[in-house]
C-alpha cells in the first residue's frame, strides 16, 4: 500500500492523486448487514444504472440519478431469472476502482437490507471513472456467502466539489464528503456531510468532530444568519443547518473542529446553484 503524491498526466487533464491509496491486489474490508424496511425507496423514483444477469441471479443497481465522484447511495435488488425479487437472500460487498495495473477501494457503509430482495449501500466515489484505464468502479458482492458478483458502474466527475481529502494533526488523512444536490431551492434546510479516515486500504467512518458552515453569495458579497453547526450523529455522519436565503450561486464554507480546536487549517468550499 503506498500513496500516490506525484501528479499524473493522461491526455488533456491532470489528475492529482494526493489522496489515492493504491493496491495492486484490489481492496476488500467486511461489511455487516442490517435491517431496516423504513429506508425502502420507491422504486419509480429511481433510475435504473444495471440490469445484470448472472448465474440463476438477475441483479438491478439504482440510484436517485447517475452516479458522481462524491457520497452515493446504490439500491440493489435481487430477482430471480424471471424477475421475481428473492426475500431470503443475504448479500455482502465492497467496492473497488480498477485502474488497469492497479486498484484501490473507498469508504462504503455496511449494506441495509430492505426487504423484498433490495438492499442499500451507501459508498463514496473518491474519483471518477478514467477512460480508457482499466475497469473503472466495481460492485463486488457476494450472495448467500457463496456467490460472487462484479458489476461494473460508471461514475462520472461531478460539476461541484462534493468530496475531498484533508490532513489533521489528530486524525492524519481523511475524506469530507458535502451531500448537498448540485442544485437546490432557496430557504433554510438540513446540510449533511461524511467523514472517513483513511488508513491504508480502510476507510472507517470518523466521529468525534464538529463542522462549521458559512454559506456565502460570492457574486453578492454577503452571507446569511440563522446557520447552525453540523454536529455528528455517529458512523461518521454529521448534519447542520445552513439559510439559502435567495436564487443564485452560493459557496458553503465548511471549516472543521475537533474538541472546540480548529482541527484542519484549510477551509473546504462546496459550491451550490440556488433556484
Amino acid at each position: 500500500m503506498k500513496y500516490i503524491q506525484q501528479p499524473i498526466l493522461f491526455g488533456l487533464q491532470l489528475f492529482l492523486f494526493s489522496f489515492l491509496v493504491v493496491n495492486f491486489g484490489g481492496c476488500q474490508q467486511p461489511s455487516s448487514t442490517t435491517t431496516n424496511a423504513d429506508d425502502a425507496p420507491d422504486l419509480k423514483n429511481l433510475i435504473l444504472l444495471k440490469d445484470t444477469l448472472s448465474g440463476p441471479y438477475q441483479i438491478n443497481i439504482l440510484a436517485q440519478d447517475s452516479l458522481l465522484d462524491k457520497n452515493e447511495t446504490l439500491y440493489i435488488q435481487i430477482k430471480d431469472s424471471t424477475g421475481k425479487p428473492l426475500e431470503n437472500k443475504e448479500l455482502s460487498y465492497s467496492m473497488r476502482m480498477d485502474m488497469g495495473m492497479m486498484s484501490h477501494g473507498g469508504p462504503y457503509a455496511p449494506i441495509v437490507k430492505l426487504g423484498n430482495g433490495l438492499f442499500k449501500a451507501e459508498v463514496v466515489f473518491i474519483m471518477a471513472n478514467m477512460e480508457g484505464m482499466g475497469k473503472g468502479w466495481l460492485f463486488e458482492g457476494v450472495i448467500n456467502k457463496k456467490d460472487s458478483i462484479s458489476i461494473p458502474l460508471q461514475v462520472h466527475k461531478a460539476p461541484n466539489l462534493r468530496t475531498t481529502a484533508v490532513n489533521s494533526l489528530e486524525d492524519g488523512r481523511f475524506f469530507v464528503s458535502c451531500i448537498l444536490p448540485q442544485k437546490t431551492t432557496a430557504g433554510i434546510q438540513k446540510v449533511d456531510f461524511t467523514l472517513h479516515k483513511i488508513e491504508q486500504h480502510n476507510f472507517p467512518p470518523l466521529d468525534g468532530y464538529s463542522l462549521e458552515v458559512e454559506p456565502f453569495m460570492p457574486d453578492m458579497g454577503h452571507g446569511s444568519s440563522n446557520n447552525e453547526p453540523a454536529q455528528g450523529r455517529g458512523e461518521g455522519h454529521y448534519q447542520g443547518t445552513i439559510n439559502l436565503s435567495m436564487p443564485g450561486l452560493w459557496q458553503i464554507k465548511v471549516r472543521l473542529f475537533k474538541n472546540g480546536n480548529k482541527a484542519v487549517e484549510e477551509e473546504l468550499i462546496f459550491p451550490i446553484q440556488v433556484i
